[in-house]
């Protein structure tokens, strides 16, 4: 699956003072930001376009209604950060640890997931678009009621995570811990899975396995 990659200007501006600058204009353009911290309790309708996060620390950030394109989080960290009903275009979470963090509502399209602990994130109601997770502990995650085109989560964990009212046709678990897995019957037709998920996956409709004729 082609994922459209951020693009990023050749030349940004290096800054620290990211609370003064969207004090002045909440739209922020071919920025980079690097070993920082950023609180930001109250900022609703941010525009960031073209912009490079590395190695900052987001603590008690409250970004809804976010509009990003052409974003990269390189090892940053996310403490209660909330980035729900947002717009998110051609950005990368590369090596980031966001427990916790809120993507309720979002439009998500060429976002790419490496390598990231998303544990406890919640990601309910959002819509997705050639979007890949890679390498990602997502468990006991939240993707309740989402809309899935051309999305991948490729040997990421899984582990108690819930999908209910979400359809999982087309969607592909074959690499991925889907142990404890939340998923509702009727919307589990066309995914696809391993040999040994399917048999988690028959349990959940209260079918027994004779696992002795397997052996």
């Amino acid at each position: 699956m082609k994922i459209e990659k951020p693009r990023i200007p050749s030349y940004l501006e290096e800054q620290t003072e990211f609370h003064k600058m969207v004090e002045e204009e909440p739209y922020l353009q071919g920025l980079s930001f690097k070993n920082c911290l950023i609180r930001e309790p109250e900022l609703s309708c941010l525009h960031l376009d073209g912009i490079v996060f590395e190695n900052v620390c987001f603590e008690d950030c409250n970004f809804l209604n976010i509009d990003m394109i052409d974003v990269i989080f390189e090892n940053c960290e996310f403490n209660n950060v909330v980035f729900s009903d947002g717009a998110i275009h051609r950005t990368i979470f590369k090596t980031c640890r966001a427990m916790g963090t809120q993507f309720i509502d979002c439009v998500l399209h060429n976002i790419q997931y490496i390598e990231c602990n998303l544990h406890y994130a919640n990601f309910s109601g959002s819509r997705y678009k050639q979007t890949i997770y890679k390498k990602c502990d997502i468990g006991s995650s939240s993707f309740i009621q989402c809309e899935f085109k051309k999305t991948l989560f490729e040997h990421c964990s899984l582990v108690d995570s819930e999908f209910y009212n979400t359809s999982l046709d087309g969607m592909n678990f074959a690499t991925s811990e889907i142990d404890g897995i939340g998923v509702t019957q009727d919307l589990l037709k066309g995914a696809i899975v391993s040999t040994d998920q399917a048999l988690q996956l028959v349990k959940l409709l209260g079918l027994i396995v004779d696992e002795t004729e397997l052996e």
